[in-house]
């Protein structure tokens, strides 16, 4: 005979199947369409041409977004549903009033959820292990594809739904459980964000968008899984999320032991979550707040505001959830504790009490610097370059100070100044300003004009001029011509004259902001290429090209054009978030006052001087007969010719 508490766990196995077992049916068929399925209908032995289309790299590539909803809701939705006698008076008093203690209650139905994950995810590896050798899948995928695939999916869910199950223990209401999963599961990365954003605000030189892209979507399950295609986890991550799940797990446990039962329908059963959850949700919004107003308007002034409403805000929304009302009452002794608390945060950091800004390592802790205009320089590219010359560590120290010295009068300026020092220790240390370039040009002439710096910032210098196939100058512009090198004694005459027209190129040259003639792009045996801009002030080259007959295709000249107009910007009406060619030439065709030139030499002056964004006081608009196309470009003010001068004097 059946003692009483074998038939309560029998009863409670068939109730969980009840309740939540169609969540391991949606599953295994939302795989199955979404694996077994596609590749079923896409990888056909007798159409090859099918079997190309659909190679891929790894099974999470697989209708991968299908798989992201279902690893993202699923565990969450089981959790709600399994552990809904939490939230309901009458389910928790019937299921606490059984003669079965509370873990067993807890390991009956965590497990009977890990379980309903973990099904459907096998039963699809065996169907992807049963379809292997009969679609020929190795030629797209291993075996060790598949178990990794098995394995990560499993692990993602589990510590989902773990984190859903933890949620659940911690409150009284099924809605305020799954929106606190998603933000438990988000928060970090979250946090990281709206601090990357605001942070600049009170650390100066604070480098956001290297902080922001340092891979941060490690910290996040769900960015990371929504990544899965195109990043495979890495060993920490595998690590630590497993812990997660274990940690997760025993800490549900715990708490649900511990749990009041009465606590039902309160949004947070323990009163010293509370004030976390208060405080929390004010602090993230007068953050998100700082960085919309501090972002879309300059100014501190703005900055204030937006933290002040963004606490505001914040605090009555979590007031409401906490009171489960909107008709609430502000504790303004609460709020004004909070307002005192985070300004003296800010004074703090107005006195950099941390000594972050003047951080400037010693010449003689540092293995290379790099420096560059922006953090995509250091971000683009396999590695990137580092000086290690002394004179020039030396020279980007004391431009460094001296940015960080000026601090004031940096404030509002386009141009950045990116720093990466790399230390003898292994550690970095990372900086971007904004400054005015103009300030600091002498420091930036004396290290521009360095060998070392030529040679790390141009990739030519890195090729071997016998693993060059051929050189292809293609002209900077709207027209449909090359000019071609392919014998191997002249491309080794052509990328000598640009390594010296790039040793011999001043400052002044490198900051010079008219269009170059061409792009150089030099193909290597590999199949990898490597481009150079041919500038402006290259007339060595330029006199090469044209003793070999090859300028007339290197570069746009007067001849491949028909006629310019050339108008004053204040007389055109341009809208600069975007713009037509055609309707530009239309406009400037219909002008009283405007420039027309046909003249040969003319054109080629004002095809020398022209920039290729209309920042510039004159606007000049090509069009080429040939190519039936229009290119709009200006002139910046040191650079207008003389016929352009007394035309509109």
């Amino acid at each position: 005979m059946q003692s009483k508490i074998s038939l309560v766990n029998n009863e409670i196995w068939k109730t969980i199947t009840r309740n939540v077992g169609w969540v391991a049916i949606v599953y295994f068929l939302g795989l199955l369409i979404a694996l077994p399925l596609e590749m079923l209908m896409t990888t056909d032995s007798i159409y090859e041409e099918h079997r190309y289309f659909f190679q891929a790299d790894n099974l999470f590539q697989y209708n991968s977004e299908i798989q992201s909803i279902l690893s993202i809701a699923l565990p969450v939705l089981l959790a709600l549903f399994l552990f809904r006698f939490l939230q309901v008076k009458q389910y928790s008093d019937f299921m606490h009033s059984l003669p079965i203690k509370r873990d067993r209650i807890y390991h009956m139905f965590a497990i009977s959820g890990i379980v309903i994950l973990i099904i459907p995810v096998l039963l699809n590896a065996l169907i992807i292990f049963a379809l292997y050798t009969p679609l020929h899948l190795y030629d797209f995928l291993s075996i060790s594809d598949i178990f990794e695939w098995l394995g990560i999916t499993i692990m993602v869910n589990l510590l989902l739904y773990m984190a859903a199950v933890f949620t659940g223990m911690v409150t009284g209401l099924s809605t305020v459980q799954g929106a606190l999963t998603y933000i438990m599961l988000l928060l970090p990365i979250g946090l990281i964000v709206l601090l990357g954003f605001n942070l600049p605000f009170y650390l100066y030189g604070f480098p956001d968008q290297y902080f922001m892209e340092s891979k941060i979507e490690a910290f996040s399950p769900l960015v990371a899984l929504s990544l899965l295609r195109d990043r495979p986890l890495g060993p920490a991550e595998i690590v630590i999320y497993i812990l997660l799940i274990f940690m997760l797990y025993s800490l549900s446990l715990w708490v649900y032991k511990h749990r009041k039962l009465e606590a039902v329908s309160q949004a947070l059963i323990f009163p010293f979550l509370k004030p976390i959850f208060k405080y929390g949700v004010t602090f993230c919004f007068m953050l998100l707040g700082g960085t919309y107003f501090g972002r879309m308007e300059e100014g501190s002034i703005w900055l204030v505001t937006g933290y002040i409403f963004g606490a505001i805000i914040g605090f009555a929304l979590s007031e409401m959830v906490l009171q489960k009302s909107w008709r609430i009452i502000i504790h303004i002794r609460g709020l004004f504790i909070y307002a005192c608390s985070m300004a003296v945060l800010v004074i703090l950091f107005q006195f950099d009490f941390t000594q972050y800004e003047k951080n400037i390592p010693n010449t003689s802790e540092i293995e290379g610097v790099h420096f560059s205009n922006s953090f995509y320089y250091y971000r683009n590219g396999d590695q990137p370059y580092y000086l290690q010359d002394l004179e020039n560590i030396d020279l980007i120290r004391r431009l460094h100070k001296e940015i960080v010295a000026n601090k004031g009068d940096n404030n509002h300026n386009s141009e950045n100044a990116f720093f990466v020092y790399k230390l003898k220790n292994g550690k970095s240390i990372v900086r971007n300003y904004e400054i005015d370039q103009k300030k600091y040009a002498h420091f930036y002439k004396l290290i521009y004009e360095t060998s070392e710096y030529k040679r790390v910032t141009n990739e030519i210098f890195n090729v071997k001029e016998d693993q060059i196939e051929k050189v292809s100058v293609h002209p900077y512009g709207p027209i449909n011509k090359r000019a071609v090198i392919a014998d191997s004694s002249e491309i080794k005459e052509f990328i000598a004259i640009l390594k010296d027209e790039i040793n011999d190129a001043t400052y002044e040259d490198m900051r010079d902001n008219r269009d170059a003639y061409a792009i150089i792009e030099l193909l290597q045996q590999d199949d990898e290429t490597v481009t150079e801009p041919w500038r402006v002030n290259y007339k060595r080259l330029e006199q090469w090209l044209d003793e070999k007959g090859l300028l007339e295709n290197a570069r746009v000249n007067a001849s491949d054009i028909s006629i310019a107009y050339i108008a004053r910007k204040d007389d055109l009406e341009i809208d600069h978030r975007g713009y037509s060619h055609e309707e530009v030439f239309a406009q400037m065709k219909k002008l009283g006052k405007v420039l027309k030139i046909t003249d040969k030499t003319q054109l080629e002056i004002s095809l020398e001087n022209t920039q290729g964004y209309i920042g510039g006081s004159y606007i000049v608009a090509f069009y080429y007969q040939n190519e039936r196309s229009i290119d709009i470009k200006s002139f910046s003010s040191e650079r207008v010719p003389e016929f352009v001068k007394q035309y509109f004097e």
